[in-house]
């Protein structure tokens, strides 16, 4: 625009000369004035021009730094979103503490009041024992004050009539002495235990109390520590709000590019580990299958020794079709199981303009376990699908990887076999989720980025 300006001034200096040379020195200078006036309006207009270009280049400066500003601030805010996560992880694991002490202390509870019912009942027969014997002894006292007590015994010893006689009179009146020996020692013993029995008693009642006072206090901690949970998760939405993430954003489950490379460089070692998990267990089936038939050959040979062949032989039909069926394949060897309970919240295809790469479950707290056995590929934090369990699966010779996402906890590490079933952590909230879910996911063939093997999770299990 600089260079247009410049040759417009010179057209004007080429007529203004043209002028002066061709006319008197009235018309040049009205000429003169016009051009002034013109070149003035140029020279005004340049400046306008070259002012908002300086307005441009100002408002791109602070475009780019704003940019700058706001990528810093979501980097600091999803780094304190690892941080809150790390917490609500916590915070929830103290909540599992908190309420497995409760379970154990009003179990505890429950077996002290059972003991004190128990030791009440005993201390009542007791009383009752003692009040009987007590009414015995007194007749018995009484008996012996009216007969003159040791002398009714030597009466009767005198009137023995031989030596025989004495014998077995004085034997006769041992044994009841020592009944009555035994009777008291008996009634001493049941007085005493019955004293040790209520002093139990007592401290049975004071433990109860203090148990019961603890559970008050346990309860207390519980209430606060689920309003701690409930403050880190108002706490999270509010980061959630600030990042301005939303739904369509939140399950496009974007990674970063080291987290894509970390999957991708550890899933050949974990395909093979699959693999050789696979093979080891297919030879282990053989094996058993073997030995099942080896069994039945000998139970068919022990058959044929005691029966006709023509039995014998129908009997080893039977049992041939019964152990091949009594030998079956893990449930590795095809389909996949629930991964959770609950209910399916969102479904696997198109949402919101982008594409859901799995299968939503609503739930929180809940256990998530492996769908199929398999090799862990990797059980890392991720800034988008939180706490996050990759699994891959060699089946019937074709690799499969499944995705749990956004659970509270891992308990599995990365290159570590597990079975069907095997518990992976709970559900929870962790990552790029507003509410708590497990988002599981299942490839046919391995992982990628842009996540072309996703199938949807329905094609192999059961919901």
């Amino acid at each position: 625009m600089m260079k247009k300006l410049n040759i417009v001034i010179l057209a004007f200096l080429f007529v203004l000369g043209s002028l002066l040379t061709s006319t008197g020195s009235v018309v040049a200078n009205s000429e003169l004035d016009n051009v002034k006036d013109k070149l003035s309006d140029l020279e005004e207009e340049q400046g306008n021009v070259n002012e908002k270009q300086d307005n441009i280049s100002e408002k791109a400066n602070e475009t780019k730094e704003k940019i700058e500003e706001n990528e810093e601030e979501q980097a600091e805010t999803e780094s304190q979103m690892a941080s809150l996560d790390q917490e609500l992880t916590d915070i929830q694991e103290q909540l599992r503490t908190k309420e497995k002490e409760m379970k154990e202390n009003e179990e505890a509870i429950k077996k002290n009041e059972a003991e004190i019912k128990k030791l009440e009942e005993e201390i009542k027969v007791l009383k009752k024992r003692i009040e009987k014997r007590e009414q015995l002894l007194t007749k018995r006292l009484r008996a012996m004050q009216q007969s003159g007590g040791d002398v009714k015994y030597l009466e009767v010893l005198m009137g023995a009539q031989n030596f025989g006689d004495l014998i077995d009179r004085a034997s006769a009146v041992t044994t009841i002495m020592d009944q009555d020996k035994d009777i008291l020692d008996k009634h001493m013993a049941d007085k005493k235990l019955l004293e040790e029995k209520k002093v139990e008693v007592e401290e049975r009642k004071k433990e109860l109390e203090q148990q019961k006072q603890k559970l008050e206090d346990q309860k207390q901690e519980l209430e606060a520590i689920k309003a701690e949970l409930d403050a880190k998760l108002a706490e999270k939405k509010e980061l959630m709000e600030e990042l301005e993430v939303q739904n369509e954003q939140l399950h496009k489950h974007k990674m970063e590019l080291e987290e894509e490379q970390a999957i991708l460089s550890n899933q050949e070692a974990s395909i093979q580990q699959a693999i050789q998990n696979a093979k080891e267990n297919r030879a282990q089936i053989k094996a058993e299958i073997e030995r099942q038939k080896e069994l039945e050959r000998q139970r068919q040979a022990a058959s044929e020794d005691e029966s006709s062949s023509n039995n014998s032989s129908a009997s080893a039909s039977a049992s041939s079709s019964s152990a091949s069926a009594s030998v079956s394949l893990p449930s590795a060897s095809g389909k996949f199981i629930r991964p959770a309970s609950g209910s399916v919240t969102s479904e696997f295809g198109a949402r919101w303009g982008g594409s859901h790469p799995g299968i939503d479950i609503g739930g929180n707290g809940r256990p998530v376990v492996a769908a199929a056995s398999g090799t862990v590929l990797r059980s890392y934090y991720s800034s988008s699908y939180g706490n996050v369990v990759f699994l891959t699966h060699y089946i019937n010779g074709q690799v499969y990887t499944t995705v749990y996402a956004h659970m509270q906890n891992r308990n599995v590490s990365t290159g570590q076999s597990v079975s069907q079933g095997t518990t992976l952590g709970l559900m929870g909230s962790t990552g790029n989720s507003t509410g708590p879910h497990l988002h599981f996911e299942i490839h046919e063939g391995p992982w990628n980025a842009s996540k072309t093997n996703a199938v949807n999770p329905r094609n192999h299990v059961n919901f």
